[in-house]
């Protein structure tokens, strides 16, 4: 049996449909889990609840800026489009997914959602923020890594992939401003932007702002990333 891993949805809130990219969905199944898609469709606990039932690991996917009320601040010159529908959903969810202790991946809009969830902030738009920041908005294919960041010892990320230096794609103007209690930095670029969290009160509640899912079937990759997970939902599961 595999672990079944539930992807959280992008919603179209003109044209009024869910979707997600198939790289989300190929990473997962490479790495031996069952990937379903969850819609942002309620925020009734009960509903929520009965989702994470469903599954034995939470991948928090990519996506718009989240609304700034939600972290205490008015919007910024420079924020994006809001998405309510997802911010509604994807908060108490993660939420409710810590309280479980279920394993939970964010990537990119995943990852400042987690923070938020927890308790921390995002910086609403980099260019504004960080004096000579990096271009985090690459050109390249989304496949192509096209700057470094620094993985903290002793850390899961670290024991996952690597330690030191090592180079991600780019794909955000946001990133995680200030650090959710619970949880700590576990990579950083070299403009001091945060490039992955982690908790330290759960067996495995990490996210990262790069995209390492459009990588799934290139080299190098972040293979090891989703297998990790995915052993962290199996062992969440009881599954042999």
């Amino acid at each position: 049996m595999k672990p079944v891993i539930g992807i959280t949805c992008f919603h179209d809130w003109a044209e009024q449909r869910h979707r997600q990219n198939d790289t989300y969905i190929n990473a997962v199944n490479k790495a031996g889990g069952l990937p379903v898609l969850l819609p942002c469709l309620t925020a009734e606990e009960a509903d929520l609840g009965a989702h994470l039932d469903l599954v034995h690991g939470l991948l928090v996917a990519g996506g718009p800026d989240a609304d700034p009320v939600f972290f205490g601040e008015e919007p910024e010159e420079g924020l994006g489009n809001v998405n309510p529908c997802m911010d509604a959903y994807e908060i108490p969810i993660i939420t409710m997914a810590l309280k479980r202790d279920m394993p939970i991946l964010g990537i990119c809009r995943g990852e400042q959602m987690l923070n938020i969830a927890a308790g921390g902030s995002v910086i609403q738009h980099l260019p504004a923020a960080v004096r000579r920041a990096l271009k985090h908005q690459q050109s390249a294919p989304r496949s192509c890594v096209t700057h470094s960041i620094e993985v903290a010892a002793g850390t899961l990320l670290s024991r996952v992939l690597t330690t030191g230096p090592m180079r991600v794609n780019s794909f955000h103007h946001q990133a995680v401003g200030r650090v959710a209690r619970g949880f700590y930095v576990s990579a950083v670029a070299p403009d001091g932007v945060v490039e992955a969290i982690e908790s330290i009160e759960h067996k495995f509640a990490l996210g990262v702002q790069w995209h390492p899912e459009c990588m799934w079937d290139s080299t190098p990759n972040f293979d090891s990333l989703f297998a990790a997970f995915v052993a962290a939902c199996r062992h969440y599961g009881h599954i042999s």
